[in-house]
């Protein structure tokens, strides 16, 4: 599903919002998908997985299914409490979620797919962030780039339960274990926070095609260039592209 504010690897702009996606330099297929929607305030990031054609389904779902989602349950956003708004994307990740999971049972190719996600809901004051699984949300605040969400990966859980280091989280077979994901059998528990909209705060959404291959600091000196977001999803592209492109790659980029 393809036009100007919905997108499944080919670019999107509007006014300060951007979004791309690259295959990568390693990988068969683009099983990434974003959407950039700023009429209703709604960007996202979702990244398959489970393999051929299940990733790719998986993702497609989420693009398809989740703006519509909101939308419907969202009609008038600043008439809604923080709580009420948190609540009710938490509902709409995990009815996406079941969707999904019983989409994967209808056909033998599908069983176990599933797909990560990343959200960001706008209203006038506030910005909801939204997220299962590894991709990522950052806020540039002045010159500092601030992970905001944390992967429900299995190395994550270690690190947190002081088990491993930092550093071993870093190379941990873990890394590529989701604990949590769009799809998967139990029931699951999106994390949602709340911040405040600040004039010239940047939001980035990513998959971890981008950070797997380039660090805070590397994508910081991107974003700090203050070039037109689409150049700039562009360049962060280009960059994890020349630093390996091992997995597809996506971003998106809301001022």
């Amino acid at each position: 599903m393809e036009n100007q504010d919905i997108n499944s690897g080919c670019e999107t702009i509007h006014q300060q919002c951007a979004g791309d996606s690259s295959q990568g330099r390693m990988r068969a297929k683009n099983e990434d998908c974003f959407a950039v929607l700023p009429e209703q305030g709604i960007f996202f990031v979702a990244d398959g997985m489970g393999g051929l054609p299940a990733g790719e389904t998986a993702s497609m779902l989420v693009l398809n299914v989740l703006p519509t989602l909101l939308t419907q349950r969202i009609v008038e956003p600043e008439t809604l409490s923080q709580k009420t708004l948190i609540t009710i994307l938490k509902q709409a990740i995990i009815d996406l979620s079941n969707r999904i999971l019983k989409e994967g049972r209808k056909r033998p190719e599908y069983v176990g797919m599933g797909s990560t996600l990343v959200l960001l809901f706008l209203t006038k004051k506030d910005m909801f962030i939204a997220h299962l699984g590894d991709s990522r949300a950052y806020v540039l605040k002045g010159n500092m780039l601030q992970q905001v969400t944390s992967d429900h990966t299995l190395a994550h859980h270690l690190l947190m339960c002081h088990e491993i280091t930092e550093d071993e989280a870093l190379h941990h077979p873990g890394k590529e274990q989701l604990l949590q994901y769009v799809g998967m059998t139990r029931s699951p528990h999106p994390d949602v926070i709340c911040l405040p909209r600040v004039a010239g705060e940047r939001v980035l959404l990513c998959s971890d095609g981008l950070t797997n291959m380039l660090s805070d600091q590397e994508i910081t000196r991107f974003l700090l260039q203050n070039s037109p977001p689409d150049k700039t999803c562009k360049a962060l592209i280009k960059a994890a592209n020349l630093s390996g492109g091992k997995d597809n790659i996506t971003v998106v980029l809301a001022g």
